[in-house]
């Protein structure tokens, strides 16, 4: 009889329930869509890394001989002529390139003993596709480390066979047995591969685009690998027998090394390993914070259920009913309605977990293993916090219930005036009667007031961080590439540079400059230049060229450089200080910009001013003359395809908000309501108006949603500096997380609309409760 009284009263509020069922099935459901999506990428990509040798660390190195290296009079010869880089060394003598590679490898094995090094060999280059510029990274066949994997098919067994990546085939409609025209030749394509050290799809550092519709990954084999025309570019893949191997190194030992990284510090092969640990700890975070919420809420349901039930309660007790009788069915009617709402969280988690393990595997280029369910993640989801909720839920009834039934009997009375309520007594000591009534009667209860609080708190931290991604990839790659007026970027072959037109323009880039040990590239610009202008926001900076260097934005940042100071930069072996003029709003390059000419002179000690490695064009260039050659309109798809990722995350973060946000808000309020029934009706009595019962009831809400909200928005500026700083000091990628004053506006509207749909029923309610419910009170 009992729990059928328990389940009427229940019945009775049932948008409570609702209210609160939403967050309970949220934090079931996030932890199981987090952790079986990413366990659905995780236990196949440590077997395919494991099994494929995934490099250990990466050894950067200059893709020019050093000093030390010309002393050689075969290599001499070749750098007087002005053939100074790797690929001149390999293209001209493919037995002194090996016999480079090789002293370079063993001056390496000398310093780091307890390593394997192994030559990886890629090329990086774009072709048309269907009408769109596609990019390629073909990479060369690792012998021991960094062996390619093959989903699908099979290695390519002749020269007019190649293999892509599954993900790009598939976005292409590209079936294995189908052609394939890349670099001017037509191919048969014969697998699907992956290779272990590029999880990521980072296949050029200047521009932060992973859109695996719009590039691929190539292999063909090794003879046709080095007929492909396209520059080339090299780095050591290494393994350790012990323990991690140190990142810095004797620069005189070892002059033509410019970077040693750990595998899981490199975005290309490492971001994953964050990834999938960062992934699963902030899901379990996510999950308690937002389980926890729901077990505050819960307490207050039952406290307030308990309160309102005193009286019968007491006579129970006095009939000789024990404490324990008296409980299970209030336990038992909250522990079901937890079970089954964790139970629907858990079953939408595991569906949902298919797509979000898509959703991965759309950018990152892993193998792909099916989601088998899991007893620990269903104890962790369901039966953890289902007894966090029986043993919160029944240590609050168990006391409530301690009491004698005289004092059950007994109308409760009013407890003094916690800590928060006499400050803001204090503050308000000057206000009017109803203004203190107002703003007090909010925060009676610290433990409802702090709900409130900490999940309006929440909810505004998601909606501002949402704000802030927008334009996020613009502001990465595409506002300044639209800021440019060339429409093909080309490079030219040193050792038959073409006749160029009136209207192309020439440019000079040098990838193996240093400033503090970093790898740094000097772009040297026309100082009359229209196709490539340089800019800081709205303001033109490409005259600042003349009166020193201008950096990017990343550079700027990752060094602490603004205008005015002084940068050191080391060419070979000579260093030079110059004078930062400006700072370009470029996020993700290091790049030094400077004029042409100046470049020239710094690179051929004062030979010639006339050097140059490629131009801009409005027009397509001819191909025979460039062998390289970057449409600006296909960068700017790739970036704009990765638009789609953040909108989604945008859309993820409002909606989580504006259920957790309104869920609190509704039941609050409503509890608000219920527990002042009789002072409401009084306050009818005494002729307030339905609008002034509201004020005093419901509207101190409104000013403490408005408080928490703008706490929150500096925390969450506080929180985005630390992001940016975090990926800027471990990737080298600024994060353009942008804040801007209006956001604040947008935020507070949001926050506002949702603070006035949740509170609608208390208010009708308020306007439901009758006058004479005070009078029954007293003829009672």
């Amino acid at each position: 009889m009992l729990l059928k009284n328990v389940f009427k009263t229940l019945r009775g509020r049932w948008l409570q329930l609702i209210a609160i069922g939403l967050i309970i099935i949220l934090s079931s459901l996030t932890y199981t869509m987090m952790f079986y999506g990413l366990s659905g990428i995780e236990e196949p990509t440590e077997t395919y890394l494991e099994k494929y040798r995934q490099e250990d660390f990466a050894v950067e190195f200059l893709n020019r001989v050093t000093p030390e290296e010309a002393t050689d009079p075969r290599i001499n010869a070749l750098a007087s002529r002005g053939r100074y880089t790797l690929n001149d060394v390999k293209l001209a003598d493919t037995k002194l390139f090996d016999t480079l590679i090789a002293g370079r490898r063993s001056q390496f094995l000398k310093e780091y003993p307890d390593t394997q090094v192994e030559l990886r060999q890629f090329k990086t280059f774009q072709y048309d596709f269907k009408g769109r510029d596609h990019q390629a990274l073909l990479v060369k066949n690792g012998s021991t480390i960094n062996r390619s994997y093959f989903e699908e098919g099979r290695t390519p067994g002749s020269d007019d066979e190649v293999a892509l990546t599954k993900i790009y085939a598939d976005k292409n409609d590209i079936s294995i047995g189908d052609s394939f025209r890349l670099a001017g030749k037509t191919y048969r394509v014969s697998g699907f591969v992956l290779v272990p050290d590029y999880t990521l799809p980072v296949f050029q550092e200047s521009f932060f685009n992973i859109d695996t519709a719009l590039q691929t990954i190539v292999v063909t084999t090794d003879d046709e690998y080095e007929q492909i025309r396209a520059p080339e570019n090299y780095r050591f893949s290494g393994t350790n027998a012990g323990e991690r191997v140190e990142t810095t190194f004797d620069a005189k030992k070892l002059p033509f090394v410019t970077n040693v990284e750990n595998t899981d510090s490199i975005m290309r092969s490492g971001a994953i390993y964050d990834e999938i640990t960062e992934g699963k700890v902030v899901a379990l975070g996510l999950s308690i914070f937002i389980a926890t919420l729901a077990v505050i809420i819960v307490a207050l349901m039952i406290s307030n259920l308990l309160q309102a039930e005193r009286g019968q309660i007491g006579i129970l007790k006095a009939i000789g009913y024990r404490r324990i009788e008296i409980a299970l069915p209030y336990l038992a009617s909250m522990m079901f309605l937890a079970f089954i709402m964790l139970i629907i969280g858990y079953i939408a988690g595991s569906f949902l977990a298919e797509p979000l393990k898509a959703l991965y595997l759309d950018f990152y280029l892993l193998p792909s293993g099916s989601i088998s369910q899991r007893p620990v993640v269903f104890a962790t989801a369901i039966l953890v916090p289902l007894a966090f909720f029986a043993l919160i839920s029944g240590l609050l009834i168990y006391k409530i219930l301690g009491a004698s039934a005289l004092s059950l009997l007994t109308p409760q009375q009013s407890k003094s005036l916690n800590r928060l309520s006499r400050s803001v007594s204090r503050l308000l000591s000057h206000a009017r009667s109803i203004t203190k009534f107002k703003y007090l009667y909010a925060i009676r209860s610290t433990s409802s007031f702090l709900l409130f609080f900490v999940g309006i708190m929440f909810s505004t931290l998601l909606i501002t961080f949402s704000f802030m991604m927008v334009g996020m990839i613009d502001r990465m790659t595409v506002e300044s590439l639209k800021k440019y007026e060339y429409a093909y970027e080309a490079y030219i072959d040193p050792a038959a540079p073409p006749a160029l037109a009136a209207s192309q323009e020439k440019f000079l880039t040098y990838p193996y400059a240093t400033v503090d040990g970093d790898l740094v590239t000097l772009h040297g610009l026309e100082k009359d230049n229209r196709l490539h202008r340089l800019y800081d926001g709205k303001t033109d900076i490409s005259s600042q060229t003349e009166e020193g260097v201008v950096l990017t934005k990343q550079l700027s940042m990752k060094l602490g450089l603004e205008a005015g100071d002084m940068i050191d930069v080391t060419v070979d072996d000579e260093t030079f200080e110059l004078k930062v003029a400006g700072v370009a709003d470029e996020y993700v390059s290091k790049e030094i910009y400077l004029d042409i000419e100046t470049l020239s002179e710094m690179l051929t000690e004062g030979r010639t001013t006339t050097l140059f490695s490629g131009i801009y064009s409005k027009q397509r260039p001819a191909a025979a003359n460039f062998p390289v050659i970057i449409e600006k309109a296909g960068v700017i798809d790739q970036a704009k395809a990765m638009d789609d990722y953040v909108q989604l995350i945008t859309r993820v973060m409002i909606g989580a908000a504006a259920v957790i946000a309104s869920s609190i808000l509704f039941v609050l309020t409503s509890f608000t309501v219920e527990k002042n029934y009789f002072t409401i009706s009084l306050l009818k009595v005494m002729g307030y108006t339905r609008r002034e019962v509201n004020a005093m009831v419901l509207n101190s809400y409104f000013v403490y949603t408005v408080l928490s909200c703008l706490i929150s928005i500096p925390l969450a500026y506080l929180i985005l500096y630390t992001m940016m700083r975090f990926f800027l000091s471990e990737y080298d990628v600024i994060l353009p997380l942008q804040f801007e004053p209006e956001f604040v506006l947008y935020t507070l509207v949001i926050i506002l609309c949702l603070f006035f749909a949740s509170t609608a029923v208390s208010r009708r309610k308020i306007e439901r409760i009758p006058l004479q419910e005070v009078l029954k009170t007293y003829g009672e």
